[in-house]
């Protein structure tokens, strides 16, 4: 079986699990070439007012190539900036020198900044795009969630999950022995979210959910005049069904698991 189909029976097995359900409402941002001066102001003001922040980076499903940063500012109400990396305004354009102030203002050390796995090493990538310097994140204060989750999974082992269906306890019971033998081991975000929420993380909606917004993008590069792309903006941001890894990762920080201390 390869890597794909076991990923497709893994969802297929855990989907009898409840839907997952973050514990927070959140407001999406989609920043690219049609995001207005405007906009991108009052988000540098609002990165100015939080310290805590979650980052995910994507590649693009079928070239492989970086193409987005997820970025949400941990709040009551929650910001998510969708930063599609493949329409970028021009370097020399207010827009792009905005967004960079924007990062900036978010990667400040004295920010803590969430990620599953070291986000220095799935930013570093992106480098090229010229949204920041390797300089700058090797300043990030980052806090592995991966890395945290497993020492403290390893503390606290139990095998039995009562009000989990048998094939699922199998599963995790399964998954838990390898990690505790395996130090190289790394629990999926999709598994943790098994385990400590008994709830299902669908992955299988990713493919489909960036499918759609690049045919939206490519749609909104085509329209001739900045009137129309702004409508598509106002259109484009509000609440969507489905994101990615950043509001599980959240969950697990609100729930306030007995994090052991981070060690680098």
């Amino acid at each position: 079986m390869n890597q794909n189909a076991r990923k497709y029976e893994l969802n297929m097995a855990l989907s009898i699990l409840a839907i997952f359900n973050p514990l927070n409402d959140y407001y999406i941002y989609h920043i690219n070439q049609s995001t207005s001066s405007s906009l991108l102001h009052n988000l540098i003001e609002q990165a100015r007012k939080t310290t805590r922040f979650t980052i995910d980076a994507e590649d693009d499903y079928y070239t492989h190539q970086p193409s987005l940063i997820q970025i949400e500012f941990i709040q009551y109400q929650s910001i998510v900036l969708l930063i599609q990396v493949h329409h970028l305004p021009e370097v020399t354009s207010v827009i792009f020198w905005l967004i960079r102030s924007l990062l900036k203002m978010i990667f400040n050390p004295s920010n803590c900044i969430y990620s599953w796995g070291n986000v220095k090493n799935e930013l570093n990538k992106f480098i090229s795009c010229g949204l920041f310097s390797s300089d700058q994140l090797e300043q990030i204060n980052n806090k592995d969630i991966q890395k945290l989750f497993k020492k403290w999974h390893t503390r606290k082992v139990k095998h039995e999950r009562i009000g989990l269906p048998l094939d699922i306890n199998k599963r995790l019971r399964a998954y838990t022995q390898q990690s505790i033998e395996n130090f190289h081991h790394k629990w999926s975000l999709q598994m943790a979210v098994a385990y400590a929420c008994h709830e299902f993380l669908d992955k299988s909606q990713t493919k489909k959910y960036r499918e759609e917004q690049e045919i939206a993008l490519q749609k909104q590069d085509n329209q001739a005049t900045s009137e129309i792309l702004e409508e598509k903006e106002e259109e484009n941001d509000g609440f969507i069904d489905y994101l990615d890894d950043y509001n599980p990762m959240n969950t697990l920080i609100i729930i306030d698991l007995p994090w052991p201390q981070a060690t680098e």
